[in-house]
């Protein structure tokens, strides 16, 4: 078993020079790990002790979470890796991670993908509850049951990208992160386009990746945990604009505009209103991707109000 780490990175090299280390020092290595460097000012270079585990791939511009994703698993495929583990550039990889991935994919039959579990990086016992179950009638995602958590693996139908891990056989079948939609929802996009075609993800809460959360806080909200950004209003424009670009694929024109559309907006109008920091900003963002979305349109966002 060949198995490929990819991590993206953006001007954030000590960062990700500890993520690297951390995984090289688990107790099993991959056999190699796929840096992207996503057009950082000053290019990435690794540490030179681990300059013989690395390949870096440079990009020109800042392509995105999904454009450095797709780069990075290219990369990997052209490498000939039998598995690829995606890992996000400000995680500490726990040491026995890799190794509890690599015992079930061995255990369960084909067309079947994995992923770590993200927990808070100042409180390590609290996982992050971003595994999916996905109505296919309405297009809404639920959050797995967090007491799901505590079980030695749970199935899930969409999920965030950091822990995935995949084998190349159903990257070749369904392809790579879609790199038009450069980030943010590219990753429930890419699992959900995996799901439909027969894959089955499971959740391994003991392979562990602790992450940051500063960028977000957990509220609970009529029961449900939910994790509300705190900054960078521009994830909404992006997480919006794309969520409705994949449901209106998915659903069809009928359940998209009568079930999905209605209930999605209102429903994330009332969270920003109720729950957001700086809620004219993130209305903003929500309602421009809103209007991106329906008119088709991808790639990043621009000044102008354009996406290029």
């Amino acid at each position: 078993m060949s198995i490929i780490a990819v991590v993206i990175t953006l001007d954030r090299h000590e960062t990700a020079s500890r993520c690297l280390a951390s995984i090289l020092h688990g107790t099993q290595r991959p056999d190699r790990v796929v840096i992207v460097d996503n057009g950082s000012a000053t290019p990435y270079t690794p540490p030179q002790e681990y300059r013989q585990f690395v390949e870096i791939v440079r990009l020109d511009r800042n392509t995105g979470p999904a454009g450095g994703a797709a780069s990075g698993q290219e990369k990997a495929l052209e490498l000939q890796a039998d598995w690829i583990w995606m890992v996000d550039d400000d995680a500490i990889v726990d040491p026995d991670a890799l190794a509890t991935l690599t015992a079930s994919a061995q255990e369960h039959d084909g067309r079947t993908y994995f992923r770590s579990v993200c927990y808070n990086m100042p409180d390590p016992e609290l996982a992050f509850f971003n595994s999916f179950l996905y109505g296919c009638q309405t297009g809404m995602l639920n959050p797995v049951p967090r007491e799901r958590y505590q079980d030695p693996e749970f199935s899930f139908d969409a999920c965030a990208m950091a822990g995935l891990f995949v084998p190349s056989y159903m990257l070749l079948e369904v392809g790579v992160f879609d790199a038009s939609l450069f980030g943010w929802y590219d990753d429930i996009e890419f699992t959900l386009r995996a799901t439909m075609a027969g894959f089955h993800g499971y959740a391994l809460p003991g392979s562990r990746l602790l992450h940051p959360s500063a960028n977000r806080r957990q509220l609970r909200f009529f029961g449900r945990s939910l994790a509300v950004l705190t900054d960078q209003p521009l994830r909404i424009y992006y997480g919006t604009r794309n969520c409705i670009l994949t449901q209106r694929r998915l659903l069809g024109k009928t359940r998209f505009l009568t079930l999905f559309l209605p209930v999605f907006s209102v429903r994330r109008f009332i969270l920003i209103v109720l729950l957001y920091n700086n809620r004219r900003a993130f209305l903003r963002s929500f309602v421009r991707g809103l209007s991106d979305g329906l008119r088709g349109r991808k790639g990043e966002f621009t000044q102008g109000g354009r996406t290029a």
